[in-house]
Formats: structure tokens, sequence, C-alpha cells
């Protein structure tokens, strides 16, 4: 069984796509802030130039504030599994004017968003000089290493996990299930009515709606880089499942 690693799903919930929250050092109540990342994890926030947050940050004068990103995972379904809460803490410092335009682009590469037009104008930059990595799950968690959460890549199929699994369920579910319990058949796990309750580069998380081993990990073949080639995958499957 393959499922992602623990700095992967780091990197997945950090990358920018979910809602962040900034706490800073000596600040009570936690900030909203839009937040991409480097090609390293490093998290970049995008700050409104005439902001609380920004006046803030610049009342501390000339010494980097000490900040944490926590990023909650929002599951695609209620009853779905989370990844968990990721946590990147260190030293905010502002973008230059002479990096601004790379680090955008290395923003709008993990978040695109319209607002990084902006930059130099109506807002700034701060990179997060990362010292720590915290990955909290249900089952616990802790730090990660460094140099493993900045080799790791975000899942590909994250942002549009949600959309996919709606559409396997509408319009998908007769060929899935039978699919599904063959699968699980053969690692002597009963099911009736089993479901794609999560999906990542790896394989489905299945709900089997069973009181234990509710959960199941099924793997593909080998891990996807692209939406495409999960169609691609699923194809015999979803429309010659007699093949299949």
């Amino acid at each position: 069984m393959r499922c992602p690693t623990p700095a992967e799903r780091a990197r997945t919930l950090l990358r920018g796509r979910l809602p962040g929250l900034l706490f800073l050092d000596d600040v009570t109540v936690p900030l909203p802030v839009r937040h991409g990342t480097d090609r390293a994890g490093r998290p970049l926030l995008l700050i409104p130039a005439d902001g609380g947050l920004r006046a803030a940050l610049r009342s501390r004068g000339p010494a980097a504030p000490g900040g944490v990103l926590r990023v909650d995972d929002v599951p695609p379904s209620a009853d779905a599994p989370s990844l968990g809460q990721g946590r990147a803490s260190g030293r905010l410092h502002p973008v230059g004017p002479g990096a601004s335009t790379a680090a955008a682009l290395e923003f709008a590469a993990s978040n695109p968003l319209p607002s990084l037009l902006g930059v130099g104008t109506d807002a700034v930059l701060y990179r997060l000089e990362v010292t720590g990595v915290h990955l909290l799950t249900d089952g616990g968690g802790g730090p990660l290493d460094l140099a493993a959460y900045a080799a790791a890549v975000p899942d590909p199929l994250h942002e549009a996990e949600r959309d996919l699994l709606l559409d396997l369920a509408d319009h998908h579910r007769d060929e899935l299930e039978p699919w599904f319990r063959a699968a699980l058949a053969s690692a002597g796990i009963d099911a009736d009515r089993p479901r794609a309750a999560r999906l990542d580069r790896y394989g489905f998380t299945v709900d089997t709606g069973r009181p234990r081993r509710r959960w199941v990990r099924l793997d593909f073949a080998r891990p996807l880089d692209t939406v495409e080639e999960l169609a691609e995958l699923l194809h015999p499957v979803l429309f010659h499942p007699h093949v299949s």
C-alpha cells in the first residue's frame, strides 16, 4: 500500500489552495492570509500594502518577526477523512523589489491569484524562512524533516479532487462499485456499497461502510501526475467494464 508521505501531505496543505491563518509571535488572534509557496515549499504571503497586517509587520522594525502559518485540510465531503493540519514556522522577511517578480511567479505557480498583479503597488510579498514544519493528524503527527519537506511535491490531483469525486459518484457509481468490490475482495474485505472518499496521485481511499476497517487504500499501478493520466487509467473501468 502506498499513500502520500507526511512531507507530501504537508506540501499539499501548505501549497496555497486552502485557507491559511498566520499567527504572529505577540498577537493572540490569528490573521487570515493569502499564501502560496516557492519551489522549496517556503510560504509566500500576499499582504495588502495598506492593511493592518502590513502595519503590524512594519511596526516591528528591522527585526524579522516570528510567525506560524497554519492550514487545515478541507475534505471533499463532510464524512471523508482529513489530511490533517500543516504548520510552517519561521521568520517573516519582506521580499525586496528586485526579487518580487520572481517571487510572484513562484507564488502564481502554486496559487494563481489575480491580485498578484498588484505586487509592488497594492500588495507586498513576505517570505516565511522556515525553521520548522509540523503535520498534525487524528492519529498524532509531529515535526517533519525539513529536507524531506523541501524535496516533496504537492499532490497534483488535490485541487481537482472534490470535483473528480463528485463526477465519479454522480455519473459512474455503477461502474466503480463492482471494481471496488473486486479489489477489496482480493484483500479479504467484504463491502456492499464501497465508494471513493478521497483521491490522490497514489490511489483511492475507499469507504467500505464497515465499522471496522472503514477506510481502505486502493493503489494505482503507478503514481499519477495529471488529471489526464487519471482519466486514461479509469477509462477501461468506466466505459469498458466488461474488459477491465
